[in-house]
């Protein structure tokens, strides 16, 4: 091979893992009503937790359970936050102590202690061949 040729296919290789891209599809559950929208944040790491999302997607909310795709995203961790916008509001309702008036629900299905859950609690793993969950919301 000439040495052209050699270097392209190196490229190449070292750019295959980055191109791998993977769907998380997520079954939200307990859904009370068919008004409003299903707000779903996911978060790559600790330090944007809650405050600036990798991605994020709003589906109209249907009474029971509905069920979404998040397509092309590269493998690794993730922590999930849904929340039901139930007035349209475009914004999580709370109380003034800060606890949600709306139905909310994190990855694992994990809850907090005075607060939202951790991270880590929340964290899904997204494999390079896909994921499928479910949440709950309370």
């Amino acid at each position: 091979m000439t040495r052209t040729i050699r270097t392209a296919l190196l490229a190449l290789a070292a750019a295959a893992p980055l191109a791998q891209a993977a769907d998380l599809t997520i079954r939200i559950d307990n859904v009370q009503a068919g008004e409003g929208q299903l707000m779903v944040a996911l978060y790559d790491g600790a330090a944007t937790y809650l405050k600036r999302p990798a991605r994020s997607v709003n589906v109209a909310a249907h009474a029971g359970s509905t069920t979404l795709v998040i397509p092309d995203l590269a493998p690794g961790g993730y922590a999930l936050a849904v929340y039901h916008d139930v007035n349209g509001n475009g914004r999580m309702d709370a109380n003034p102590m800060g606890i949600p008036l709306e139905p909310i629900a994190f990855g694992n299905d994990a809850q907090g202690h005075m607060g939202p859950p951790a991270f880590d609690a929340a964290r899904l793993a997204l494999p390079a061949a896909g994921l499928a969950t479910r949440v709950t919301l309370r």
